[in-house]
């Protein structure tokens, strides 16, 4: 195809906002916006390649992917074996496995699946993760796998036709994208789905450009370079993204494919050496500027890092992207430098080695939940993120623990409970989406454990929902189905009393040979110290939790009540979108209570409130929330245990300050709920 020098321009000015953007500049708000340029770009260069050689009956799916891999894989492969021989050296265990899932999702082309599961693109931790900037390049590749097979199916209806279904495509994605980010934000960033009408609308561009040539407009051209500019100062990660939102730079880079002719203003700007030779460089920049940044964060122990450090990493990011642009993408585009069963021969070796550093990433960092839990037994520490939180809390049962009087016992609305809240030592072990089974494994635990006095048990309306049951519970299936047996009313209550770990812990049982091998080798590379996070750290500044009053990162604390009030739309429907009455959860929860009361243990239900705005919503939107407040009140009137709290913020006097989301309320709200037991001195002695 004709080269168009102002294409080159255009890809400086997707990919320099973004990196100015993770380099913390605060100017650039909306840099985030050149990863929805690339993709407008890549939609418009393969459909004119396509259809060029569909039209001249040249087409080859073979050949296509050739260049696919000539293009994308070995700067992929140098930037990747880079990550992984420095995340082994700095990266703690949980950074590792991290990265590790990242290597995998990144040989098999979803990472974007990979960091829809795990966490935001915006969130603070997300600017220590190494591969983060991956997702974009899955979802490129994945619109090269299925749209080539669908232009060749479609190509027998006509060109016409096959453009007007781009076009129904592409108005169904955006109107997906609509919906997606005011009911799952996540999925809506990172999928391909509702990315499609940005790839989409690179598609038409070509279609259009194809029949009637590049137009020659300086206003349309020059308004759809300001359209661009525009998003990246003015947006920032509150815009929702993408959606109509994303129109403004989508659009603008449409405008300058099709009017942006180059005797216009905007392409000789675009077409100047200093923005194609950035443009040139540009796929090497955007690999080589996320895992240097995160680095740099790690070792400095800061998600936040200066101004002369960040011009610096900028700049290194260039130096290392104009090397490998010159000495690896340059060679391996040429079709002499390699036959072509060479070429994919050593690519599929590539996306092997790659994946296989995923999978050795997971080995060195199996069971480290364990570790973690050893070196915080003489905490009084409640939850710990980015692990396995079932294992953690698992394996801290397993240790010789300080001995408590209190247990609480509940889902992540229970977290900011802590001894502090109550005045007296207790131990919190309650866990994300907490269902009856995470239930009855750790208060079955805790209670062979310690001497225990009170139990608080988190009141959640899915705890009785068929539909809410997350599985996550099954990572310690064999804890619970020890402790099912022992409250069930029917058999000899003192047939069970024993810890289930009493007899089956065993840190080297079934120990795996190459758990251990990998285990090793990273133990004698690696320099990153204690798991425990302290204050001034990376851990800390990610917040990866290391107690019940840091729970939520500092962007999280100091969100505006607009923002929390954005994702109502998905709280509202928590693990109860689909709600069927579940019996048999029920039964289990008052045969652990009626378990508990045998030994004189004092049960207390503990409803935790929504945010004021929120329940103001339940009330009207979803009144089965409410019903499920007053069945618990109902069973602990008939167990003839006490209820604290309610799911009406008003009844405790928590206000809207009080609450860091729509759904989970901070220490000072949790200080009110409990009021009535400290007042009553049944805890505090």
């Amino acid at each position: 195809m004709k080269y168009r020098a102002e294409i080159d321009g255009l890809r400086a000015l997707a990919v320099i906002p973004v990196i100015l953007f993770h380099a913390g500049f605060e100017l650039f708000s909306g840099g985030f916006v050149g990863v929805d340029i690339f993709f407008v770009i890549s939609g418009y260069l393969i459909t004119t390649i396509l259809i060029q050689d569909l039209e001249n009956n040249r087409f080859s799916i073979f050949n296509f992917y050739e260049r696919r891999a000539r293009r994308i894989l070995p700067a992929l492969f140098i930037v990747s074996l880079f990550t992984i021989i420095a995340g082994w050296i700095i990266l703690n265990p949980i950074e590792l496995k991290n990265l590790g899932d990242a290597l995998i999702g990144v040989a098999t082309f979803t990472s974007n699946f990979v960091f829809w599961q795990a966490q935001g693109y915006f969130d603070e931790t997300a600017e220590l993760n190494p591969l983060l900037h991956t997702w974009s390049l899955a979802v490129e590749e994945q619109y090269y796998v299925l749209f080539p097979i669908f232009l060749i199916t479609a190509w027998r209806f006509g060109k016409n036709s096959v453009f007007w279904m781009i076009v129904a495509f592409s108005a169904i994605s955006l109107i997906l994208s609509e919906w997606g980010w005011r009911n799952s934000p996540t999925a809506n960033f990172y999928l391909a789905p509702t990315r499609a009408w940005e790839l989409f609308a690179g598609s038409i561009a070509a279609f259009i450009v194809l029949k009637q040539g590049v137009r020659k407009n300086n206003f349309l051209s020059l308004l759809g370079l300001f359209a661009i500019i525009f998003s990246i100062f003015a947006y920032d990660e509150t815009t929702p993204f993408p959606s109509v939102y994303a129109l403004v730079p989508v659009l603008g880079v449409v405008l300058l494919i099709l009017f942006a002719e180059k005797e216009t203003f905007t392409a000789r700007l675009l077409s100047t050496k200093f923005f194609v030779g950035v443009g040139l460089i540009s796929y090497s920049a955007y690999l080589w500027h996320q895992p240097i940044f995160a680095y740099v964060r790690i070792i400095l122990g800061s998600v936040e890092i200066n101004f002369l450090v960040a011009l610096g990493l900028v700049l290194v990011t260039f130096i290392f992207a104009y090397g490998s642009w010159r000495f690896v993408e340059n060679p391996f585009r040429k079709s002499g430098f390699l036959s072509s069963q060479r070429l994919m021969l050593i690519s599929f070796g590539t996306l092997l080695f790659i994946a296989g550093f995923g999978v050795a990433s997971r080995h060195a960092t199996s069971e480290f939940e364990i570790k973690l839990a050893q070196d915080l037994v003489d905490s009084n520490f409640v939850y710990f993120g980015n692990v396995d939180e079932r294992k953690f809390v698992s394996a801290r049962l397993s240790l010789p623990l300080i001995d408590i009087g209190t247990l609480v016992m509940g889902s992540s609305r229970m977290m900011q409970v802590s001894s502090d809240t109550l005045g007296e030592p207790l131990l919190n072990l309650s866990v994300s989406g907490a269902s009856i089974n995470d239930y009855v494994a750790f208060i079955g635990e805790a209670r062979s454990k310690f001497n225990l006095n009170h139990v608080l048990i988190g009141a959640d309306a899915w705890l009785f929902n068929s539909f809410g049951d997350n599985g996550r519970w099954k990572s310690v299936e064999n804890l619970y189905e020890h402790w099912l047996k022992a409250i069930d009313p029917n058999r000899n209550v003192n047939a069970i009393t024993n810890s289930y770990y009493s007899s089956n812990f065993d840190n080297d049982k079934n120990e795996n040979f190459y758990n251990y091998f990998f285990r090793e080798i990273y133990k004698k590379v690696n320099i990153y110290g204690s798991l425990i996070a302290t204050n001034g750290n990376s851990e800390a500044k990610a917040k990866k939790q290391y107690d019940g009053f840091h729970i939520y990162d500092k962007n999280y604390i100091s969100k505006t009540q607009s923002t929390i009030k954005q994702g109502f739309e998905s709280l509202l429907d928590y693990n109860t979108s689909k709600f069927k009455y579940n019996y048999l959860a029920e039964k289990k929860l008052i045969d652990i209570i009626n378990w508990l009361k045998k030994d004189n243990i004092t049960v207390y239900f503990v409803l935790s409130p929504y945010h004021p705005s929120l329940y103001d919503r339940i009330v009207l939107e979803k009144p089965m929330i409410i019903e499920m407040e007053n069945k618990f009140r109902e069973i602990a009137k008939e167990l003839g245990i006490s209820v604290v709290g309610s799911y009406n913020p008003k009844v405790n006097g928590c206000i809207e300050s009080d609450f860091y989301d729509g759904m989970h309320p901070k220490e000072a709200c949790m200080r009110k709920v409990l009021t009535s037991i400290i007042q009553n001195d049944r805890i505090v002695q």
